[in-house]
């Protein structure tokens, strides 16, 4: 920052730059440009990873991490975090756990949750949770 932006009171926040610019960008060019700051400032690169961490950021794990997650989550809370996803994640999650625990999803996502959007939201909110806790004991990897 020079000095003039600093005379007038403009103060710019580079990490929150940062992490705007990380949230639109695709996964690929993320987990690239993520991989190169890791070599050069890991605890820079680690913050920057979980503040741009969203229940979007879920559907980027490859089928391993993604099954790690979701197999640990109760049936009836990823039945309605699911209500609201696309349906091809809605297929992938569901492939990736025990048949028994997919339809148990698959019967509360058939029901009529319009009115219950909130209890959704927060059985998304749940899963990044988890998926937060197990990126930062290194079971899963985001980017």
């Amino acid at each position: 920052m020079n000095q003039k932006n600093a005379e007038n009171g403009i103060f710019i926040n580079g990490k929150k730059q940062v992490i705007e610019l990380l949230k639109t960008m695709d996964a690929q060019d993320k987990a690239r440009l993520l991989k190169n700051l890791r070599v050069r400032n890991p605890s820079l690169a680690k913050e920057l990873t979980e503040s741009c961490i969203s229940f979007e950021s879920i559907w980027d794990l490859n089928d391993e991490s993604l099954r790690t997650v979701v197999s640990q989550i109760q049936p009836a809370i990823l039945g309605l975090a699911l209500s609201i996803v696309h349906v091809k994640n809605q297929r992938r999650a569901l492939s990736l756990i025990s048949r028994d625990m997919a339809l148990k999803a698959f019967d509360i996502m058939q029901k009529d949750l319009t009115a219950n959007r909130n209890e959704c939201v927060r059985a998304q909110q749940k899963i990044l949770e988890l998926a937060m806790s197990l990126h930062r004991n290194r079971i899963i990897q985001f980017y």
